[in-house]
């Protein structure tokens, strides 16, 4: 791409955000969206009103008084005009702009971002948030989307400003001279060629896509999350990833120092040329002020008007290159919001029928290779889960149990074969009215720094059933634990706000698992719900589970055999297949996979 199509395709990128960032001011507060741009293009005014009056001002003390024309006089008017068209400008743009409708219209706009933000992220899929690229961009749009779209707009505002003063001071200046306003104008394209390179050399140092960049966003996430922090601790990896973060920091230093070093050689040129232009125009007019062709007033306002034009050309290049540089990071936060849909539900979604209630499930020839790879992690899968059954799913590492979950989800979909919920594919399914029969329990659970009742009931609106919330929190176990606090279910739990205790991993399972007993939903997925929990509690706990889902349906998946023996039917996979099916006691009697691996399991604890 050429120069010139480069920066058509800057300024039609900028004025494509600006548009969708000023409909998101408006619709956000239309009052002091206005007020804030009505007062930016209004102090542009001031200066000008309060030079011409200052011109009517002069004259009017020199003819009064008689005094004759002297090079120090017009020095002294020159400079009093410049002071009393500042002050004037102070009061509109820094007491009314500045102090109240930006501060104001910043926060309702920094507060609507994020919340535009948090909710495309609710609502994303997961094979986003699973594609490093697609995290490497949500980590560079969260940590500017606070500052850098609301300077946007502040810049834009400026620019505005800008952009009035030079109109009505191009028109002003016109009189003196119709060539005057083009001739001083043309020295802005320099700076504004300079303003766009120096925007880009900002921005390519931590928000470019080059590799280093996207390593050293992950270093500084490695560096400052609680777990990497306590595991790098005890490791004392915190120096190595320290210095590798400082390598990478010094390399795009330098990899970026030579062409900013080139830039300054040329940035002082167009300030001096803009100076030159001013000093010569004005030097010229002098002498007819001396002769009195031209009052000591007029000369004031026409180098008043003069350098409105050269600021208004130089404040604008300035603005559009602040512009410039923040819409490189305004392009992540719209980038995200702008995130496609992968998973997407029918134009006529189908709510599940009401019975059977649990819902049947079934996988019919299910093939499934995540996207990019081509290994296909399931293999022609099928199996039932009928209404109300207790299945589990057991296997090694990598032998698709997890994938299971996450079709079952519809976190992805099948790339052959179908899943079926009361016999109607899953893509056809509305997903609301799915997710509302399913409740699941994911290995890395959050933790959520809320307080235990609040733990426990997160997702219901519903916090006054006492006795269903100590039932969820005795059949998890956690009750033990939630009894030794004063407060009971009211404590504080995790270090980031004030009375908060931190929990074991253990005691943080058992509260996620009474959040699953309290939701009783009709189909609960469990995935390596008990990794954390010691045997005796994990046998309580599954005995509760086995009693609570008898009338619904159950689908676990552990590497503890244990845990799995009183399940109406075990799935066993291997390599996305299933190898065998059935009861405990009938893979026992088979001698099989599930038999050998079984009893190495119980050896270990003889």
């Amino acid at each position: 791409m050429t120069n010139k199509n480069k920066f058509f395709s800057a300024a039609k990128d900028v004025l494509f955000n600006l548009r969708r960032l000023l409909s998101i001011a408006w619709r956000t507060d239309k009052n002091l969206t206005f007020g804030y741009y009505g007062s930016a293009g209004l102090s542009a005014f001031f200066p000008i009103i309060t030079a011409y009056v200052y011109k009517l001002l002069i004259d009017n003390i020199v003819t009064n008084q008689g005094i004759k024309p002297t090079i120090p006089f017009v020095i002294i008017a020159i400079l009093g005009a410049r002071y009393f068209a500042s002050l004037c400008w102070d009061f509109v743009s820094w007491i009314l702009k500045e102090t109240y409708f930006d501060y104001l219209l910043r926060y309702k706009i920094q507060n609507k971002l994020n919340r535009l933000f948090c909710q495309k992220l609710y609502s994303i899929d997961i094979q986003h948030l699973e594609d490093p690229k697609i995290q490497d961009l949500i980590t560079k749009a969260k940590d500017t989307l606070t500052w850098r779209p609301p300077d946007f707009l502040r810049a834009f505002s400026y620019l505005f400003t800008n952009l009035v003063s030079y109109v009505s001071s191009f028109i002003l200046l016109a009189r003196y001279g119709w060539y005057l306003p083009f001739v001083i104008s043309l020295f802005g394209i320099p700076r504004l060629y300079l303003r766009a390179k120096q925007g880009a050399l900002q921005w390519s140092i931590w928000g470019s896509g080059a590799p280093e960049v996207r390593k050293l966003w992950y270093l500084q996430w490695l560096l400052t999350q609680r777990e990497s922090i306590v595991e790098s601790r005890i490791f004392q990896s915190g120096k190595t990833l320290i210095e590798k973060y400082k390598k990478i920091q010094e390399e795009l230093f330098e990899k970026n120092r030579k062409p900013v070093k080139s830039y300054m050689k040329m940035a002082s040129l167009p300030q001096f040329f803009e100076m030159s232009a001013l000093f010569t125009f004005a030097y010229l007019r002098i002498p007819m002020v001396l002769s009195g062709q031209m009052t000591i007033g007029d000369f004031s306002f026409f180098i008043d008007m003069l350098s409105r034009v050269t600021e208004a050309v130089s404040g604008m290049v300035q603005n559009l290159g602040w512009m410039y540089e923040n819409n490189l990071y305004v392009n992540h936060f719209f980038d995200v919001l702008g995130l496609k849909k992968i998973i997407k539900e029918s134009d006529n979604p189908i709510k599940i029928p009401n019975k059977p209630s649990p819902p049947i499930v079934e996988f019919k020839d299910v093939s499934f290779a995540y996207p990019g790879t081509k290994k296909k992690v399931l293999k022609n899968l099928s199996f039932k889960i009928d209404s109300g059954q207790n299945v589990a799913i057991v296997g090694k590492n990598g032998a698709g149990k997890t994938t299971v979950v996450k079709l079952l989800c519809r976190f992805y979909d099948v790339g052959s074969g179908e899943i079926l919920i009361n016999g109607i594919n899953i893509k056809d399914i509305d997903l609301s009215s799915w997710y509302k029969q399913m409740g699941t329990l994911f290995q890395d659970f959050v933790h959520y720094d809320f307080t235990i009742r609040e733990n426990i009931t997160l997702g219901t609106t519903d916090y006054s059933d006492e006795g269903k919330l100590k039932e969820a929190a005795e059949k998890s176990g956690s009750m033990e634990f939630i009894e030794k606090f004063s407060t009971k279910f009211d404590q504080q739990l995790g270090k980031q706000f004030e009375g908060g205790v931190d929990l074991s991993q253990g005691q943080w399972q058992k509260i996620a698992i009474a959040r699953a007993f309290y939701e009783s939903a009709p189909v609960l997925i469990l995935d390596e719900p008990t990794s954390a929990i010691d045997a005796e509690a994990e046998y309580k706990i599954f005995n509760n589970l086995h009693t609570s889902y008898k009338d619904k349906s159950l689908l676990f998946i552990s590497h503890r055999f244990s845990t799995v023996r009183n399940a109406d039917k075990i799935i066993v996979l291997d390599g996305g297949k299933i190898i065998e099916e059935g009861s405990h006691q009938d893979l026992i009697s088979k001698g099989g996979r599930y038999s050998k691996l079984f009893k190495l399991q119980a050896e270990a604890y003889q």
